[in-house]
């Protein structure tokens, strides 16, 4: 029997009830100060200076919004929250005003009975890969010019590449270099990449440990309230480059291609800053075909931040 302050989550015969809930909810991938929607360019790269405090909903609207969904019958929130929504200011350095929000959202909830799973989550490493999730930093640790990663095809984002933005095309970040390298170096930096260190200390173990710590700081602030059932480890997880055996061909973690396809050496030689003609493919109710070839970074620009190495 699993029991917490008297919610069941299994009969006294030994049943599991079915836990009625939802996503709260994909607003909390993107921050309210700079207007984190995906549209606007204005800020973006201002990444430490932002603020999720709002992020799913003000606080003031909180009881309204948990009356209605109380009222729909889900008394079971996924709750999502970021790294970046916790650490975006740089490595250490957490974001105390939202740790007091989130508590205060989540104190709410339990007033009207609803439990709540918090998601860690992510999607494609990070906002300036296409998705959501790290810190602008991290890529930054990497060495990563986060303003060239459009540019050189390391990542597609709708800041950049502006409307109307292809369908489904975000996911192919998975397999283009910036996602597919950090994902590489969180997961196995020590093997992959043995050289590369921050503060003296090998990628790898620099990234799971702010990460790790991130979301400790968020189990510290919410610790106590009984409605918090547990926690996930992280949302989408990637295996990068890791297990590949061929890098001539695109990765194989892509769900689908979609617009500008690099193979996992193209998009290595563009983050290089050499030009590079890719396949292009198009999403259709058919499926997907190829459609063309484009060539990309043709003014030869690194990906890479001055005076770091390319991983």
């Amino acid at each position: 029997m699993i029991h917490l302050d008297g919610r069941y989550f299994k009969d006294e015969a030994g049943r599991t009830l079915l836990l009625r809930g939802v996503n709260l909810s994909g607003a909390t991938k993107v921050p309210v100060i700079p207007n984190g929607a995906t549209w606007n360019k204005v800020g973006f790269y201002d990444h430490r200076a932002v603020s999720f405090v709002g992020r799913p909903f003000p606080l003031a609207e909180a009881d309204e919004h948990f009356r209605r969904l109380k009222a729909w019958g889900f008394t079971f929130l996924r709750f999502l929250i970021t790294w970046e929504a916790v650490e975006h200011a740089g490595p250490g350095i957490y974001d105390q005003e939202y740790l007091d929000y989130l508590y205060d959202v989540v104190k709410k909830a339990d007033e009207h009975g609803i439990n709540i799973f918090i998601d860690p989550h992510q999607d494609v490493w990070s906002r300036f890969t296409g998705g959501d999730g790290a810190p602008g930093w991290t890529l930054e640790a990497a060495g990563f010019d986060l303003t060239r990663l459009n540019e050189t095809g390391a990542a597609i984002t709708h800041q950049e590449k502006g409307d109307p933005f292809p369908r489904m095309v975000w996911p192919t970040n998975y397999g283009k270099l910036a996602a597919g390298t950090m994902f590489t170096l969180f997961f196995a930096g020590r093997d992959f990449a043995p050289q590369c260190t921050v503060d003296g200390v090998n990628i790898q173990d620099y990234l799971q440990g702010h990460y790790i710590n991130a979301v400790k700081a968020v189990a510290l602030r919410l610790k106590g309230l009984p409605n918090v059932v547990g926690y996930d480890s992280l949302n989408e997880p990637s295996n990068g480059f890791i297990g590949e055996k061929d890098i001539r061909k695109t990765a194989s973690g892509i769900p689908a291609l979609n617009d500008n396809a690099p193979t996992m050496l193209q998009g290595m030689a563009l983050g290089a800053g050499c030009p590079q003609t890719v396949d292009v493919y198009n999403i259709s109710i058919l499926g997907m075909r190829k459609v063309g070839t484009r060539l990309l970074n043709p003014g030869r620009v690194s990906a890479w931040l001055p005076g770091r190495a390319d991983i």
